[in-house]
């Protein structure tokens, strides 16, 4: 198995949990590339059998959540990818608000319905975060 970890991240918390979601994945068999929004190959994607999306939550605090620029740039640009199983994650400050439904809106059609959404403050995964990923790939299995 194969997974994809494509991320833009600010002030470098959300690559972090990007990596941090590649070695968990590593550890349960699972090869992991992780790669910012601007240095993937958009042919790794179709080769995946999953693909993580991430982006820091860009707002006003408490309202107005949603992926920055670069983020939006790399999924208009992005090819449609179904086969890859698809999740969600983002960092944040103080709230997620619509952040996920955003990201949502903006891959329309062009992923197969991401089933997984993750989050963190600090950039680590937590306990909650690890049991979703187990149940994520060995729902495959």
């Amino acid at each position: 198995m194969k997974a994809v970890i494509v991320y833009r991240s600010h002030s470098g918390v959300t690559r972090g949990y990007g990596e941090e979601i590649g070695r968990f994945l590593t550890g349960h068999g699972v090869a992991a590339q992780v790669v910012s929004v601007g240095e993937c190959d958009f042919a790794s994607l179709a080769e995946a059998d999953y693909l993580f999306l991430g982006c820091w939550t860009s707002g006003m605090f408490f309202v107005m959540q949603h992926p920055d620029e670069p983020w939006l740039a790399f999924v208009r640009d992005m090819p449609a990818t179904p086969r890859p199983k698809a999740a969600l994650f983002t960092t944040y400050k103080f709230a997620t608000g619509s952040q996920f439904r955003k990201m949502r809106a903006a891959l329309g059609d062009k992923t197969a319905a991401p089933n997984l959404e993750l989050k963190s403050r600090n950039g680590r995964l937590s306990a909650a975060d690890k049991l979703a990923l187990e149940h994520f790939v060995q729902s495959d299995a």
